[in-house]
């Protein structure tokens, strides 16, 4: 049941977290009470902050209990509402007992259901619900959320913040470099998506002149790809002498990447979960699945330190010059 507006405090949403566990506790005592092998593990690696738009679909939910599995936290969901005055709770468990075990693992969920214009309420009421001792990490997944007042305020609840430049309403490229630059950890799930054909492209680099290399050319589709900025600045990054372009080939299609060359003799055609690439006489497929959301977040939440690589590609990237 959703707690209203006039009780949502942390020390009420602490308390009812104490009751959680006394509950389940007590479920646990009956059934070893009747002989059963059983029993409640309380799990928290982290404490997951995740900002969503109010109409977010239940694959979310699906996703988020998955991603307990291999990350166990005490996990805030703060749903952003277009209705004025809201600011509702409630809070309960998500439960799961591991293959050829009887003990259940369980870890904490609070939900808040809020109206954009008491967002500013949000920090006070999450900063104290942080698990101690364990890192903190808000992910960004509403479209609403950059236009938040005091945007610093839900910043500093995090010790890494996660977007999606792929998605409307993400910071742009400017905001996230400046936020690297002042000390936060930021991750960006359109740069994970990039991890398998980085690889693809450093493996048919390796033990070439780099210097050689003049000219590459990443042809994309749709509009503003941000996969295709984060690639032009990532090569112009490793081959120093050559000139990146990025050429849009179809405005009409889906936002993707669509082919890498290489002069003189590297083409990368990248389709749905591979890649075809030619090399000399050389023609062969690649695994190139870059994997579901929660594939994105998990890989992204396995690093808590701050990526080098990745602020380093931020420090060039420049506006969009895309070559039709």
């Amino acid at each position: 049941a959703m707690t209203p507006t006039q009780t949502v405090s942390p020390d009420r949403l602490l308390h009812e977290l104490s009751e959680l566990w006394t509950s389940l506790s007590k479920e646990t005592s009956k059934d070893q009470g009747k002989g059963e092998d059983s029993g409640v593990l309380r799990a928290c690696s982290m404490t997951l902050i995740v900002f969503v738009d109010e109409e977010a679909d239940s694959a979310l939910g699906e996703m988020l209990a998955r991603l307990m599995h291999s990350h166990p936290s005490r996990m805030i969901v703060v749903r952003l509402r277009e209705a004025p005055g809201v600011l509702e709770s409630r809070v309960f468990a998500q439960c799961w007992t591991p293959f050829g075990q009887h003990r259940e693992i369980c870890c904490e969920q609070v939900e808040l259901s809020v109206s954009l214009n008491r967002v500013a309420d949000i920090p006070s009421i999450v900063a104290p619900l942080a698990a101690p001792d364990v890192p903190r990490v808000v992910w960004f997944r509403s479209s609403a959320i950059d236009s938040v007042p005091g945007l610093g305020d839900i910043l500093a609840l995090g010790d890494k913040m996660i977007v999606d430049t792929s998605r409307p309403g993400a910071p742009a490229f400017a905001d996230l470099r400046v936020l690297a630059n002042a000390g936060y950890i930021v991750g960006d799930l359109s740069w994970t998506r990039l991890t398998k054909l980085r690889q693809l492209i450093a493996q048919l680099l390796d033990g070439r002149d780099l210097s050689g290399i003049a000219n590459v050319s990443i042809e994309y589709s749709g509009e503003a790809v941000p996969e295709a900025k984060y690639l032009q600045a990532w090569l112009r990054r490793e081959l120093r002498s050559a000139t990146v372009d990025l050429r849009r080939v179809d405005s009409t299609g889906p936002a993707k990447i669509k082919a890498i060359r290489i002069e003189p003799d590297i083409h990368i055609r990248v389709e749905s979960n591979c890649a075809e690439y030619e090399t000399g006489s050389l023609r062969q497929r690649a695994n190139l699945s870059d994997g579901s959301e929660g594939d994105l977040l998990n890989e992204e939440l396995n690093i808590m330190t701050h990526d080098r690589i990745f602020e380093r590609v931020l420090e060039r990237m420049t506006a969009w010059t895309p070559r039709s």
